[in-house]
């Protein structure tokens, strides 16, 4: 016989040795699957926390919107704002009191 054929070759000697630590390599693989676990939920997080800054600041500039809107809303319905549109451009004036009449509720 020759030398070469009583030396067990590389890949022979690895799968013998993987066969024997079998433990070993359902830890390592576990790790692995752990590592790239850890991986993907620290970027979703991160993908999570920018969507969630967007949303707030998107949040606070409606509500900034909302306050001017409702001060407008404030000026334009003031009672006085609506007496002076009314006389000065609809040529309205209050009634005296023997100019008004009350309708009867049923």
């Amino acid at each position: 016989m020759s030398r070469a054929s009583r030396v067990p070759g590389l890949l022979t000697v690895l799968f013998s040795d993987l066969r024997q630590q079998k433990l070993a390599l359902v830890l390592f693989v576990c790790i692995l699957a752990s590592a790239f676990a850890v991986i993907y939920v620290a970027h979703t997080n991160r993908l999570l926390t920018i969507e969630r800054d967007e949303l707030l600041s998107q949040r606070d500039q409606i509500d900034i919107e909302w306050r001017h809107l409702q001060i407008e809303q404030t000026t334009l319905t003031e009672h006085s704002r609506v007496e002076r549109i009314a006389s000065q451009r609809l040529g309205m004036v209050r009634p005296e009191g023997k100019q008004e009449v009350l309708v009867p509720w049923q």
